[in-house]
């Protein structure tokens, strides 16, 4: 049987040790921990989606 997954956003915590905390709770819960990470604030969302398309575009060959 698979283990459910659980996302994290690194950015939602303020130290390391905390997210590596958090992240190691969910595992023990039996959890797929699956972690993100924003990126800077000041970048811009469209900007992203767009290089995200933009690669899987390459990746599919069109």
């Amino acid at each position: 049987m698979r283990k459910p997954t659980y996302y994290l956003w690194r950015n939602d915590f303020s130290t390391q040790e905390e997210f590596e905390e958090v992240k190691e709770k969910y595992r023990n819960f039996g959890f797929r921990v699956v972690s993100y990470f924003d990126g800077r604030d000041k970048n811009s969302i469209h900007d992203g989606l767009k290089a995200i398309i933009k690669n899987h575009l390459k990746e599919v060959g069109e």
